[in-house]
């Protein structure tokens, strides 16, 4: 391995180093409660050292982000089975978000508070620009499935996957922040659990896109 080519690599085991010590503080104690002075310290690197690599708090959080996706889009195909239909995919998807949002928590909120807060259409780093392909190319998942079962005709031929996709997903996703942050007052004032609540998300999702009468 010649100077250039080792160097590179230790840049690259450094940075991901980096973001492997901000993940570890921002899952912690939040983005607004982390400094870059806390993840320097984790990281075992001084601060300058640590804006060569990164510019911002903000920068370095959209590089968890991208972690987030990409953990996120794996989850999501790997629930998908070539041979369900495009609705058993769809409610596949919808499970594996749910066990996302449980057993990768710090992940889901770092993706949530991204999405509400951090966007910026102008911005062109390689953190913004990943961030934004990578949630592109969570949903695209979903949209695949759609058309998959319009195809299939499992799924009713007037639906628009991509308007579609992005109604379910913030259903679903609205729905996982109610139970995560609601959910004593609703079980205590309604009696009603969080699977219910899933449920009925299930069977409003196939009454919804079901094909009737397919072929």
């Amino acid at each position: 391995m010649g100077v250039a080519e080792r160097k590179e690599r230790e840049k690259i085991q450094r940075k991901n180093a980096i973001v492997d010590a901000a993940e570890k503080i921002f899952f912690k104690e939040g983005i607004e409660n982390t400094s870059m002075d806390q993840v320097a310290q984790e990281a075992e690197l001084s601060k300058g050292t640590l804006y060569l690599y990164f510019k911002s708090k903000e920068e370095l959080y959209k590089a968890v982000v991208i972690r987030g996706f990409i953990a996120l889009k794996r989850t999501l195909k790997e629930a998908i089975l070539v041979q369900e239909t495009g609705l058993e995919n769809v409610r596949a998807i919808s499970r594996a978000y749910i066990d996302f949002s449980k057993k990768q928590a710090g992940y889901f909120d770092a993706i949530l508070y991204f999405q509400n807060d951090h966007f910026n259409a102008k911005e062109t780093n390689e953190q913004a620009l990943g961030s934004l392909e990578g949630g592109n190319a969570v949903i695209q998942v979903l949209v695949n499935a759609l058309k998959k079962g319009i195809e299939d005709h499992s799924i009713q031929s007037h639906v628009k996957p991509v308007e579609v996709a992005f109604v379910l997903w913030s259903q679903l996703t609205g729905l996982l922040q109610v139970i995560q942050r609601k959910m004593k007052i609703i079980t205590f004032y309604y009696k009603i659990k969080p699977d219910d609540l899933l449920q009925n998300y299930f069977n409003l999702l196939t009454q919804s896109l079901s094909n009737p009468s397919p072929l």
